[in-house]
């Protein structure tokens, strides 16, 4: 990251440097080449006057000279034949000679000829403007400029030197950011991985230091959230494994002492049925804790088999086969349900799991003489769906976890009622499913009354 940093930056810099440089040429460029227009139309105007018939070589190369010292520049006149009639140069100049050169040529046709080249004689680049010589509406000849473009490269020359150690600069500063960011940023992430790392090989017990607000340290503290759940459901899952062991082994321990006892003694018919019953129990123990267990890995598959039932009627068959076993622990069942209820779109045996897993609760932790309520309403938007009970309740500092997967509120009673602490979190999925919400309000002696919403689908409902 810190190399592609850097590549970066650099690609930046040396992109704006040349711009910047072809910028500051082309200006200077133009500069010099607009002051040697300038300059060579005031000569022309001035040397107007001496260019005539039988015109002085001394005086007009005088004149130029004079030009010359001005604006630090060879200046040459030539008459409409394109010879040299005054030269700056006195000694070596071209005076009385033929100058062909296409910026003069361009002056002697009425325009300012203008050109840049390296000129083997000096060895340097000199930019050279011809402006042509009018008096009186007639081309009289043409003045010829040419000046070094050395100070304009020598200006480049440093300006190129103060973007290459500005470039320099700039790399180690950001570099040094860079790098700083780069250990500040991966610095987290190194100990997130090692952490993961360890997490993967069994050892749950990780906490990341978090020592930022930023992301990374919003990352930090989710991990953290996110490892000590994993640790807590492990330990759930250990004693849910440890519970269901114990819950299946029981059952079996009883059913095997039943059938040998069936097998290798001589009964009467009725010690037989009471055997029997006792098997039939211990069996049914078996498979409502097998069907929980069913229930959490088809939850999903089971929920999304859908159709438009009317709640009513699953409502009713659900008090039907709930009724006669609240009867026989000589508990009371109320229902409060109106007879217009909604249509909703769901899986009946999905909303039956709910049904029946929180009247289970309901009966189970209800002792013989109290009463189970079940009733409806509907809204605007919902029909709420409440299971209240006048049981043991459920202490304050476990109402948050109810609804989590094996957890259970009293070990020894859940294990001896058959509870696997998984009835609650399948009916929290399920509800979930179908965009709903589930809660409950529960007072330790008092009972409990739970409460689970689904939402209204207008185009489901009957005109």
């Amino acid at each position: 990251m810190t190399i592609t940093y850097l590549l970066v930056i650099l690609a930046v810099m040396l992109v704006t440097g040349l711009i910047l440089l072809n910028m500051l040429e082309q200006y200077y460029l133009s500069s010099e080449e607009e002051n040697l227009e300038r300059t060579g139309k005031l000569a022309a105007q001035f040397i107007s006057t001496y260019l005539r018939e039988g015109a002085d070589p001394v005086l007009l190369s005088s004149v130029a000279e004079n030009f010359s010292r001005q604006i630090n520049a060879r200046v040459i006149i030539v008459n409409p034949q394109s010879t040299v009639l005054g030269d700056s140069l006195r000694i070596g100049g071209y005076l009385g000679s033929r100058l062909e050169r296409p910026e003069i040529q361009e002056a002697l046709e009425g325009r300012t000829g203008r050109n840049i080249q390296f000129s083997s004689l000096s060895e340097q680049w000199v930019l050279q403007v011809a402006v042509p010589v009018e008096r009186e509406g007639l081309l009289q000849g043409a003045v010829f400029f040419s000046t070094s473009l050395e100070p304009v490269h020598e200006t480049l020359a440093a300006v190129r030197r103060f973007l290459f150690f500005s470039t320099i600069v700039a790399m180690f500063l950001a570099g040094t950011l860079v790098v700083l960011f780069a250990h500040h940023l991966t610095g987290p992430i190194k100990e997130l991985t090692s952490a993961a790392q360890q997490m993967a090989e069994g050892n749950l017990d990780q906490k990341i230091t978090v020592s930022s607000k930023d992301e990374i340290g919003h990352l930090a503290e989710q991990f953290n959230i996110m490892a000590a759940r994993v640790k807590d459901m492990n330990q759930r899952l250990t004693r849910f494994v440890a519970d269901v062991s114990h819950d299946l082994r029981t059952p079996l321990a009883s059913i095997h002492i039943c059938l040998q006892s069936l097998q290798n003694y001589e009964m009467e018919p009725e010690q037989q049925k009471e055997f029997l019953q006792d098997i039939n129990q211990e069996t049914q123990r078996l498979i409502y804790l097998v069907e929980d267990l069913l229930d959490l890995t088809r939850r999903q598959e089971v929920a999304d088999k859908r159709e438009i039932i009317p709640l009513s009627l699953l409502l009713e068959e659900v008090v039907d086969v709930t009724r006669p076993r609240l009867e026989r622990k000589d508990q009371q069942f109320f229902t409060l349900i109106p007879e217009k209820l909604p249509y909703l779109f769901v899986s009946p045996e999905a909303m039956k799991r709910v049904l029946f897993n929180l009247l289970d609760n309901a009966v189970k932790f209800t002792p013989s003489g109290g009463w189970i309520k079940l009733s409806a309403e509907t809204s605007e938007n919902e029909v709420l769906i409440t299971v209240e009970d006048t049981g043991c309740g459920i202490p304050e500092d476990s109402l948050s976890f109810i609804f989590e997967r094996f957890y259970r509120v009293d070990k020894s009673r859940s294990s001896y009622l058959g509870g696997t602490g998984l009835g609650l979190a399948i009916c929290k999925e399920i509800v979930e499913h179908y965009d709903g919400k589930i809660y409950v309000k529960s007072l330790e002696g008092k009972g409990s009354t739970f409460f689970f919403s689904l939402p209204i689908d207008p185009s489901l409902q009957p005109e």
